[in-house]
């Protein structure tokens, strides 16, 4: 069983799936390869995103309804992807955005071409409040692609991260693959998802990088990504 994080499978909310057969494709597509619990996590901008919380958790309800009168035996749990900026910690106050499947995790997204100084900030106090966020693909990162070691002291100071299985595939072009190995081999990622955005190049099959981390670093390090974690640190159950 796999366990999916990542994903944009809540259709017309942003730029993953375009509507609802474009969701049950996805969906088939990820139940096929394995995946029985997929969270949803469509990009949160700040002051640039019309939904609220309430809206994802309605949402995932729906399409958890869906997904049962199609016969896709499929758990969708509510999360987002929230691009990290100074008043993260306030709009999880209000209610803006929330955490991955009812757990204290939260996936939180940095620019792709820097690390602002003011990141390290922002991520104390989430863990202030007791959140502990998870950084969305690093390996994609151009920072993080020149020096990966700069992932170390995240992982240090309790702070998680969770990888693109496109990364692991290629897809990403070789600086994120050779990124991404580079931090699985140094124990810097717990989880890998798919970040899926529609039914076709950016699919949700989790099963040929499940198989590259297999063959490349063995099947306990294939089960820690791909289900144990998500086990582990989420409020998600092998039962439920």
């Amino acid at each position: 069983m796999y366990i999916d994080i990542h994903s944009h499978i809540i259709p017309g909310v942003d730029d993953g799936a375009r509507d609802e057969a474009m969701s049950l494709k996805m969906l088939r597509i990820a139940h096929d390869c394995g995946t029985r619990h997929i969270i949803a996590t469509p990009h949160y901008f700040y002051g640039n995103t019309r939904y609220v919380f309430a809206d994802i958790i309605e949402k995932c309800a729906c399409l958890n309804d869906l997904a049962a009168n199609a016969g896709i035996d499929m758990t969708i749990h509510p999360g987002c992807e929230v691009f990290i900026t100074l008043e993260l910690a306030e709009m999880y106050e209000q209610g803006s955005i929330g955490t991955l499947a009812g757990s204290s995790c939260m996936l939180v997204e940095f620019p792709m071409m820097s690390i602002p100084p003011y990141i390290d900030n922002v991520l104390y106090d989430l863990q202030l409040k007791g959140i502990t966020p998870i950084i969305a693909h690093p390996e994609c990162n151009a920072e993080i692609q020149q020096n990966p070691g700069l992932m170390e002291s995240y992982i240090e100071r309790g702070i998680l991260s969770q990888v693109n299985s496109g990364s692991i595939t290629g897809i990403f072009g070789m600086k994120a693959r050779r990124t991404v190995m580079r931090i699985i081999k140094e124990g810097w990622v717990h989880f890998v998802a798919s970040d899926a955005h529609s039914d076709t190049s950016r699919d949700p099959d989790l099963k040929n990088a499940a198989a590259i981390i297999e063959k490349k670093f063995g099947s306990k390090m294939r089960e820690d990504l791909f289900a144990k974690n998500a086990l582990k640190y989420l409020a998600i159950s092998s039962g439920s």
